[in-house]
């Protein structure tokens, strides 16, 4: 099979990054059938875990905001129905995704702190959710940003200190990480899961 020059340049990409890292960052598979109480009690716990408004994702939803319990585990985001929900709604890998920025132009009456999870790839969906107060909102966005740079081999990533003004922290929360992404598995998809209940 004859491979286009993009497949030729995106392959002599791939070798060369694979003989460059010394070690391959191995980042987890969302789980697909696991309930929210069982993903809090998994061994290594949750980095952190609350209710947060999620922007819908289909064309038909992307006006709602329904509330949605989500807990960030070992590198991938699960999203529930509630704290007692048996299976996940949806869940998905932060392989790749670089930036966790404040998405002031979702802001509205009922989003008051919005935020948002971008990729490094335009051709990746960026992630909306939405938190009850300004400190919530700190606290998700520096919780994604550790995640996030823990999995790419960045664990003394320095986060900003609580007794910075709210401008400072947001700017430093707002760098986009110097990330390896690791290509994924084809069999594996995009590592994003919708499940139906």
């Amino acid at each position: 099979m004859r491979l286009t020059n993009n497949a030729n340049r995106k392959h002599a990409y791939l070798v060369a990054y694979r003989n460059m890292a010394a070690t391959p960052v191995s980042w987890p598979i969302p789980m697909r059938a696991i309930g929210a109480q069982n993903l809090l009690t998994m061994p290594g716990g949750v980095t952190t875990s609350g209710y947060l408004h999620k922007k819908g994702g289909s064309q038909f939803s992307l006006m709602k905001w329904p509330l949605r319990f989500i807990i960030i585990h070992k590198g991938c985001i699960y999203y529930f129905k509630s704290s007692t929900s048996a299976a996940p709604q949806g869940a998905f890998s932060l392989n790749g995704y670089n930036r966790v920025l404040r998405a002031a132009e979702e802001t509205t009456s009922s989003n008051v702190f919005p935020f948002k999870i971008v990729h490094f790839s335009k051709r990746h969906r960026t992630w909306y959710f939405s938190a009850a107060s300004e400190d919530e909102r700190k606290k998700w966005m520096r919780n994604l940003r550790k995640e996030i740079g823990y999995y790419n081999d960045k664990r003394d990533l320095p986060l900003p200190s609580d007794d910075l003004d709210s401008e400072s922290i947001y700017g430093q929360l707002e760098e986009p990480l110097d990330i390896s992404p690791v290509e994924e598995d084809p069999e594996a998809g995009k590592h994003f899961y919708k499940f139906h209940i």
